[in-house]
Order: C-alpha cells, then sequence, then structure tokens
C-alpha cells in the first residue's frame, strides 16, 4: 500500500505525466481502497489535459473524502478548463457547506470568484476576489508549504507570491466588468 502511489506523485512533480499515471494507476489496481490515488490521479489527468478522466476522479474524491477543500478546488479548476462555470459554483456552494473553515480559504473564494466572473456576474467576483485577496494577503509562507506537501519547498515563495498576483489581476479584471 502506498508504494505506487509515492511513486506516482513523484513523477508527477518531475513533469513524468505518462510515467506518473502508470504508477497511479498500478496503486488503484493493486489496492482499489486507496482512493486518496483519485485526487493525484485526477491531477494527473488535469496536466494531461483529460479533462473528462479528470472530472471524474476529483467527483469521486470529493464524495470519498468531502471534508477537504484541494478536492473542491481541484475540481473546479478542471470544470472551469470546461467551461462549466454553473458547475463550478454549484460545487464550491457544496464545499462552503461541507469543508470546516471554508471562508477562510483563498483558493476557494478564488475558484468562486473566477466562475462568477466568467458568467459576467462582476460584483459578486469582486466580492469572492477580495475575500481572497484579504485572506491570501495574511498567509505566512508555512501555510503555503502545507498546502503544498509535495512541492519543492524552495518554490513556496514564488507560488505564494504568484497566487497573490492571480488574485489580484483577476480583482482588476472584475472590477473592469471583463
Amino acid at each position: 500500500l502506498w508504494g505506487h502511489y509515492q511513486l506516482a506523485r513523484i513523477y508527477f512533480v518531475k513533469g513524468e505525466a505518462a510515467r506518473a499515471l502508470e504508477e497511479i494507476n498500478k496503486e488503484l489496481e493493486a489496492h482499489p481502497e486507496n482512493l486518496r490515488s483519485l485526487y493525484v490521479r485526477g491531477l494527473i489527468f488535469g496536466y494531461m489535459k483529460n479533462f473528462a478522466g479528470a472530472e471524474e476522479d476529483f467527483r469521486r474524491f470529493v464524495r470519498w473524502a468531502p471534508k477537504e477543500w484541494a478536492g473542491y478546488n481541484d475540481l473546479a479548476w478542471i470544470l472551469a478548463l470546461r467551461g462549466k462555470y454553473k458547475d463550478v459554483k454549484e460545487i464550491m456552494a457544496l464545499a462552503f457547506r461541507e469543508v470546516p473553515r471554508a471562508d477562510k480559504n483563498p483558493w476557494l473564494w478564488n475558484s468562486l470568484g473566477v466562475a462568477e466572473l466568467n458568467l459576467k456576474e462582476n460584483k459578486e467576483a469582486e466580492i469572492s476576489f477580495e475575500k481572497a485577496k484579504e485572506l491570501i494577503g495574511v498567509m505566512t509562507l508555512q501555510e503555503w508549504k502545507k498546502a503544498y506537501p509535495g512541492n519543492d519547498p524552495v518554490e513556496a515563495e514564488s507560488g505564494l507570491r504568484a497566487f497573490r498576483e492571480a488574485v489580484e489581476e483577476n480583482l482588476r479584471r472584475a472590477g473592469r466588468g471583463e
């Protein structure tokens, strides 16, 4: 248990999606009860542009782990890539009901704002992005690293900065009515 899962994560972080997919499929075949593997496979599928596969895996993961925010957020990412912005809003509403302290999660607020922006609900999007900006503004580097335990810690500072900049840009777009 977990051997192929860990190899899949390593290959994924190294950018070797095909090898990562091979390993996570081995994990699911050997240990179908290890549904955490669905989250990793959803990420792999997303980066391989298999959006239907990613959506299915993230939906299954969210049903299995309804209190974990990352599953909802990555499902929202895939749904947005597929242009399913109404579905993103539904998933975010579910996340805000199910996930403890979801109202303090900048990723969820940003995802909701992206859906609202694309649905031309600019006033609502501004509110969501303002909440995300406020929360990300006080986030520490340690909190960022905790959210991305599989990433290289050396890249944490640039990742946090990039997220802050993305939220700022989203807020500008909402304010301009884009």
